[in-house]
């Protein structure tokens, strides 16, 4: 009876929204919206609803597994949008663009009078812009000759082509070699489309397990009729990148995975890319049960520097989402470059803290001068690494190839190397191989700049090693680690807010005592996570399950990480979720 006030309340309020959108208002200039949607409604019973209804696969099950208690697999963020709100919102003349269980949201196009009469409604809690992102391609001079690399032939029979120096360059051949290319792992790519994937040489042979165009809402990720002709070119790119396979052509980093594909970009003259289908097309991924996901997008015109902390762009949000629920997400920090002291240039999700952001250089180690940089605005270094990005050889046209450049192909070439360590070790979390990734990478430095230690917001941790990756870490990442830190770091915990297990990493240059203990904002201890030595390098702790030091389980809340050491004391906030 109350549920049903309630919605008579809003059929109200909606009869008064129809009769108030005059032909001046509908002639308005509409934009684009998030509504964001106060609950779930009736059946938002987790008890009553299994995985198979929710769209949630067997491997997504198995990947979460990793990260998340057993009986915290599927939550509330895995509930679909209350349907008698989108019904409402419909039946009002509201076209819905795209929906966000994460977020329990829809965004959609809005006159500015139904933005105010929208925002009155008594089940909408906000009503925000979509953010948009001009995405800005590199203008530098391609190189009209081949790399020079004279070998391209492998032990494993594999011809690289002029795809040989990209791979070579992150030890990827070396990988190949061992007979590990990415098999039985499966890795999901946001882009404008994906052209020519069923029929380019080398593209054709890529396990698609699925395949949706969240713009035009079928299941081609093609360019469509009436749409641009650079529709669906650059993740024809970035897919070869990653997973092509045209032998004594080019071959890409994880040619053995399995993908899944989403077009979530629209291009225009402008080329303007918009967050909303980014969303939706990542939870989709995840649900399907993506491990690693590539996205060579990203988004900052609606924000300013100060939103870049890792916790207020919409698409920071969603990846920091799918970290919790065991996906890596590996996002190109951008072609924004201008060098400003202590000021990042950064797109979202970039700024997220759990993920992996990828800068790019040339073949030779020398920052790209389109690449962006960090800081994150709460201080945090960015990129994690770096890959080549300057002069790419990547699949292009109905049967050809050209050099490309940007962070967008260095992106692939990362998320590449990510899934060739899950194939190697599937156990493996997300943040187990970030810090590997990280760890074993090659140092580089830009003295010119003031980057003269590792790392730095030029080239993070440095090159991937994709081979001193599967080689050197342990699976707690806690050795092989030959790169020694000139300081004490403790790093955000991931992730971040968390419910089951959450796991800090400190970076150590000397062995010292220290004490890493979490503290309640009252100040009093809980939970001591470790006393002792440190261990000189890169080491994970874990705080598991909430537990304080008489196994009691701590009450949701934030809590401070304190690391105690050479006489100084840093700190990072955890929030826990029961």
């Amino acid at each position: 009876m109350k549920q049903g006030k309630k919605l008579g309340n809003v059929a109200f309020y909606l009869t008064l929204l129809v009769a108030t959108v005059s032909m001046s208002a509908i002639a308005q200039q509409t934009q684009r919206y998030w509504i964001t949607l106060r609950d779930r409604g009736l059946h938002a019973d987790l008890a009553k609803v299994s995985a198979q209804e929710l769209g949630i696969s067997d491997h997504a099950l198995w990947r979460r597994s990793k990260v998340l208690p057993a009986d915290k697999l599927i939550d509330e963020l895995d509930l679909p949008v209350n349907q008698a709100y989108l019904d409402q919102l419909q039946a009002s003349g509201i076209k819905i663009r795209s929906t966000s269980r994460w977020f329990n949201a829809v965004s959609a196009e809005l006159t500015p009078s139904q933005q105010a009469t929208v925002s009155s409604l008594p089940f909408v809690v906000s009503v925000g812009p979509v953010a948009v992102f001009s995405r800005h391609e590199p203008q530098i001079a391609i190189s009209p000759t081949l790399p020079s690399l004279s070998k391209s032939s492998t032990t494993a029979g594999n011809n690289y082509g002029p795809s040989l120096t990209q791979l070579s360059n992150i030890k990827v051949v070396d990988v190949h070699n061992l007979g590990i290319t990415g098999a039985g792992v499966v890795i999901g790519m946001l882009d404008d489309g994906f052209n020519n994937h069923k029929t380019h040489p080398a593209l054709k042979n890529i396990k698609v397990i699925a395949e949706y165009d969240f713009v035009q809402r079928d299941s081609n990720t093609s360019v469509a009729a009436g749409e641009y002709a650079s529709q669906g070119g650059h993740g024809e790119s970035t897919l070869s990148a990653i997973g092509g396979f045209d032998n004594g052509n080019l071959i890409g980093v994880a040619y053995g995975a399995s993908f899944i594909l989403a077009k979530t970009e629209i291009d225009s003259v402008e080329i303007k890319l918009e967050e909303d289908l980014w969303v939706q097309g990542l939870e989709w991924e995840e649900r399907l049960g993506a491990e690693v996901i590539s996205s060579s997008l990203g988004y900052n015109d609606w924000y300013q520097y100060s939103d870049f902390n890792g916790r207020t762009a919409t698409t920071t949000k969603a990846a920091l989402v799918a970290c919790r629920k065991g996906v890596l997400v590996v996002n190109a920090m951008g072609n924004e470059y201008h060098y400003q002291a202590g000021v990042g240039t950064m797109i979202a999700p970039a700024d997220a803290d759990s993920i992996v952001s990828v800068g790019a250089v040339s073949s030779d180690g020398i920052i790209a001068g389109f690449s962006s940089i960090g800081p994150t605005f709460d201080g945090r270094t960015k990129p994690e690494v770096v890959a080549q990005g300057v002069s790419v050889y990547v699949a292009g046209g109905t049967s050809g190839y050209q050099f490309s450049n940007g962070t967008s192909f260095s992106t692939p070439l990362t998320a590449g190397v990510a899934a060739l360590l899950l194939s190697a070790y599937p156990t493996w979390t997300p943040m187990q191989v970030r810090n590997a990734l990280m760890q074993t990478a090659k140092p580089l430095y830009d003295a010119t700049a003031g980057m003269t230690t590792r790392p730095n917001n030029f080239f993070g941790w440095g090159m991937v090693d994709a081979l001193k990756a599967v080689q050197g870490p342990s699976s707690n990442g806690n050795n092989g680690n030959d790169i020694i830190p000139t300081r004490f770091v403790l790093h955000n915990n991931y992730p971040n807010p968390f419910n089951g297990a959450t796991a800090i990493v400190v970076e150590a240059p000397t062995e010292q005592e220290m004490e890493l203990a979490i503290y309640n904002i009252l100040g009093q201890k809980v939970r001591t996570i470790y006393k002792g030595n440190s261990t000189p390098g890169m080491s994970t702790y874990y705080w598991r399950d909430g537990m304080d030091d008489a196994n009691n389980h701590v009450a949701t809340g934030i809590y401070i990480c304190r690391l105690n050491v050479a006489g100084s004391v840093l700190s990072q906030k955890i929030v826990y979720l029961k």
